[in-house]
């Protein structure tokens, strides 16, 4: 009978920590998946930005008012007709908008990239710095150097 007993508790310990164990590796789990969506979503807005800024800026870059929105505007020709890219922050998104005359365009009309709770540009000599605001309400910076330069910095 003690036989029993002393082999029902080993195993009831062994149940026990398993368990123990299981919810901490999930705990640990469910940490690290939430810090690696942080870091994407932090890396990612600044990453695109500066890709579109590398991308888009050999006919100049600047940073202007576009239907009430601080938007980046990168300018380039094709075929003789001017066309602009321009980046912006509308309705808690990153926005993307090219069109050939972004002022006759409505921000509810660009292509939603990314959240994001606000954007601006400075321009600063031949700089320009990126501030974006995240959801969570957290301000990363960014400065990036355009080959073609700046046009109001």
């Amino acid at each position: 009978m003690l036989d029993t007993a002393v082999v029902l508790l080993l195993m009831g310990m062994f149940v026990l920590l398993s368990v123990g164990v299981m919810v901490l590796g999930i705990s640990v789990y469910n940490n690290t998946t939430e810090l690696s969506a942080d870091n994407y979503a932090r890396r990612t807005v600044l990453s695109y930005i500066a890709n579109q800024v590398r991308r888009g800026d050999a006919g100049g870059v600047e940073a202007r008012d576009i239907g009430g929105a601080e938007a980046l505007v990168f300018r380039q020709d094709f075929g003789g007709t001017e066309y602009l890219t321009c980046l912006y922050a509308y309705d808690g998104e990153l926005r993307e908008l090219f069109a050939e005359d972004a002022e006759e365009q409505e921000l509810a009309s660009g292509v939603p990239i990314m959240p994001v709770a606000d954007l601006s540009f400075e321009m600063r000599g031949g700089m320009i710095e990126v501030t974006v605001t995240e959801t969570s309400g957290e301000r990363l910076s960014l400065f990036l150097t355009p080959r073609s330069g700046v046009k109001g910095g």
